[in-house]
């Protein structure tokens, strides 16, 4: 049973954690249907450092550019590189505050699938609404930062798509598509890392065969990546609220059917 948990909670993961259909909605729906016990906090440790290396994968000549351009001799490159890395730090503090603080609280809600459900038909209308809005092509800013990390503040929230939510209130307020993509799943790597050293501080010893874990581990990030290259076409060609109709319809059955 470890190996078929870690497999299907490693493929949920790598999906829906890039997708905006929300991966935290999902284990939570698809542990209450099928009655999966949760693989663990070493399994779920594991499984976000997978993502977060699935980001780094897609997203390496951008990273390596904020890694090295802050020495460049050439200004402009150097402070492109500073000033995004700021806006980067900036937008991930509401969600690291709210996530330290309110741990307990948003543990509780990983039990509730109707909530879940009613969480994921609030992405889907977050989806829709982002359509509506012709981005005009600018930059981020300091103000638009802020804003994007409040979002993916909200996101913790089971149900409530992280990358979905991100990328459409940076489309909302005029990111342009590319960079909206971009700097949700830049400012998503220490969000994500920090989810897992999170749990890896609960960890008291090993719940789950190391092969397992090892399974769990390739199996997020080959998904996560083929789903972060999938999500950046939608996003680019301003499909992003597709994905709405499957969180309404999934939301809308897990409110009717679960207790």
């Amino acid at each position: 049973m470890d190996y078929i948990i870690a497999l299907v909670l490693g493929a949920v993961q790598g999906i829906a954690e890039f997708l905006p259909i929300s991966s935290s909605g999902h284990l939570v729906i698809l542990q209450s249907l099928f009655h999966i016990k949760e693989g663990g906090l070493v399994l779920d440790t594991i499984l976000h450092l997978g993502t977060a290396i699935a980001i780094m994968a897609v997203f390496r000549n951008d990273i390596l550019a904020l890694i090295t351009n802050p020495f460049s001799p050439d200004p402009q490159k150097r402070n492109s590189a500073i000033t995004m890395i700021f806006f980067l730090i900036i937008a991930t503090i509401p969600a690291a505050i709210i996530g330290v603080k309110f741990d307990d609280y948003f543990e509780a809600l990983f039990s509730n699938p109707r909530a879940a459900g009613a969480m994921l038909i609030v992405t889907s209308l977050i989806l829709f609404i982002s359509a509506a809005r012709k981005s005009d092509g600018s930059k981020v800013t300091l103000i638009k930062a802020i804003i994007i990390g409040l979002a993916q503040a909200i996101a913790i929230l089971p149900g409530i798509s992280r990358s979905g939510t991100t990328i459409a209130i940076a489309l909302l307020i005029g990111v342009s598509r590319e960079d909206a993509g971009k700097f949700s799943f830049l400012m998503a790597l220490p969000a994500i890392l920090g989810a897992a050293l999170l749990h890896a501080r609960k960890i008291e010893s090993l719940d789950m065969q190391a092969g397992a874990l090892g399974i769990g581990f390739i199996i997020s990030i080959i998904m996560g990546i083929v789903s972060l290259k999938l999500l950046m076409q939608f996003v680019r060609k301003g499909k992003l609220y597709y994905f709405g109709f499957y969180c309404c319809v999934v939301g809308i059955l897990s409110v009717i059917f679960f207790k």
